[in-house]
C-alpha cells in the first residue's frame, strides 16, 4: 500500500502534458502489440501450412496455392482489424483522459456554485501540483483579491453614504432648531445660512471626490512642466498660507522638468497634497517641496501619521483620527483621488512619517 501512495504521490507532481504523452504512448503500445499478434496470427492462418495437413510431393501428385485470394484475404483481414482496434483505442483513451480530468471537472462545478456571498473559502478540489493545482492555485489568489475589491467597494459605499448623511443630518438639526423658535432673527438665518453653505461644500467636494474616483475617462496627455503646476498651487493656496505664517519652500533641481500627464488631474493631485500639507501644519511651519530627478517630495511639519496607517491612509474616507478630521474638515476622499490618479497614469506615490517631526509625501513620476 505504501508504495501505491508513493507512485500516487509521484503522479500526482507530473505535468498534464506528462501524464497524457505516457498515457498515450501507454494506449499506442498496448494496441500495436495487439495489431502486431493478430497481424501475425493472420498471417499464419492463411500462408503458413498446419502441420497436420499431408501435402503430397509425389510426381503424380499436384499442390496448388492461390496467392492473390490469400493475399486479398490477409489485406481485408488486416484492415477490419485495424478499424476495429483504433476504435477501441479511441475509445480507451476517451477513458483515460476523462479520469485524468476528472479533478478539473469537479474544480468547475465548484466554480459554477460560487456568488459574491461564498467567496470567503478557498476551493481545495484538486490535490495535484500539475497545470490544475496551478490554476486552482492561480483561481485562489484571484478569488483572494475580488474579497479585498469587494470589501473595499462595500466599505466605500457604507462611508459614502455616511458622508453625505452627516451635511444632511446637519442641516436638518439646525433647521429643526429654526422651527423651534416662533420668531427668529435675522442673525439666526443667516447663521443657517452659513451652515447649509458650509454643508452643500462638503456635499459638492464629496460628490466631486465621487466623480473623479469613477471617472475612467481617457487621459488628456500632454507635456506638463511641473514646477509651474506646483507655483500655480503655491499661488491658489496663499491665503491660507498668510493666514497661519508658514513658509513654502520650493527646491527643484531641474525647473524645467516636464512629464507627460494630463494636466487637470496632475494639478488635482498636487494640489491635494500641498493643500493637506497646509491644513495639517502648525502655525509659522515650514513646508519643503523638492523635486530630486524624477521624484517630487513635499513634506510638512505638524500633524504625524501612524505606522500602521500609512499604508490605509490612500483608501477612500479613510481616517486616521476622527477628532482631528472634525477640527481640520475634508471629506475624505483627496488622497485617495491622487491615489487613483497616480494609478492611472502608472506613477507612484508612498507616505513617511515621523511621530511629531513631519509627513512627506514622495510622487515618483519614473513611468
Amino acid at each position: 500500500m505504501q508504495a501505491v501512495a508513493e507512485v500516487a504521490k509521484m503522479w500526482n507532481k507530473l505535468s498534464i502534458r506528462i501524464k497524457v504523452t505516457l498515457l498515450t504512448a501507454a494506449v499506442l503500445c498496448i494496441i500495436s502489440l495487439l495489431l502486431f499478434i493478430f497481424n501475425v496470427e493472420n498471417a499464419a492462418n492463411i500462408f503458413i501450412i498446419p502441420d497436420n495437413v499431408d501435402v503430397p510431393f509425389n510426381s503424380d501428385a499436384s499442390f496448388t496455392f492461390d496467392f492473390d485470394i490469400a493475399q486479398r484475404i490477409f489485406r481485408t483481414n488486416s484492415f477490419y482489424t485495424l478499424i476495429i482496434f483504433s476504435v477501441a483505442g479511441t475509445v480507451l483513451m476517451w477513458w483515460v483522459v476523462g479520469k485524468v480530468l476528472i479533478p478539473l471537472n469537479k474544480f468547475s462545478k465548484e466554480i459554477k456554485k460560487l456568488d459574491i456571498t461564498k467567496i470567503n473559502d478557498d476551493i481545495h478540489i484538486v490535490k495535484s501540483t500539475d497545470e490544475l493545482g496551478d490554476l486552482q492555485n492561480a483561481f485562489n489568489y484571484m478569488l483572494g483579491n475580488i474579497r479585498d475589491s469587494y470589501e473595499r467597494q462595500k466599505r466605500f459605499s457604507q462611508n459614502a453614504a455616511h458622508e453625505l448623511k452627516t451635511p444632511v443630518a446637519a442641516i436638518r438639526a439646525n433647521l429643526e432648531v429654526l422651527y423651534l423658535d416662533d420668531e427668529p432673527k435675522i442673525e439666526e438665518y443667516k447663521e443657517f445660512v452659513e451652515v447649509v453653505n458650509r454643508q452643500i461644500e462638503m456635499m459638492n467636494s464629496i460628490v466631486t471626490g465621487l466623480r473623479l474616483l469613477s471617472n475612467k475617462e481617457s487621459l488628456n496627455l500632454e507635456k506638463v512642466r511641473l514646477y509651474q503646476i506646483i507655483n500655480e498651487i503655491v499661488e491658489d493656496l496663499k491665503d491660507k498660507i498668510s493666514e497661519k505664517n508658514q513658509t513654502v519652500n520650493l527646491v527643484f533641481d531641474n525647473r524645467d522638468m516636464t512629464v507627460e500627464a494630463d494636466r487637470v488631474l496632475i494639478k488635482q493631485a498636487v494640489f491635494n497634497i500641498v493643500h493637506n500639507a497646509v491644513r495639517y501644519s502648525r502655525e509659522n511651519a515650514f513646508i519643503e517641496i523638492k523635486l530630486r530627478k524624477s521624484l517630487l517630495s513635499i513634506k510638512n511639519h505638524g500633524e504625524s501619521i501612524p505606522k500602521e496607517s500609512l499604508e490605509k491612509i490612500f483608501e477612500a474616507f479613510y481616517c486616521v483620527d476622527k477628532s482631528r478630521a472634525k477640527k481640520y474638515g475634508g471629506s475624505g476622499l483627496g488622497l485617495a483621488i491622487v491615489k487613483e490618479i497616480m494609478d492611472r497614469h502608472g506613477f507612484s506615490i508612498n507616505a513617511n512619517s515621523v511621530e511629531n517631526e513631519f509627513v512627506e509625501f514622495i510622487i515618483d513620476f519614473k513611468e
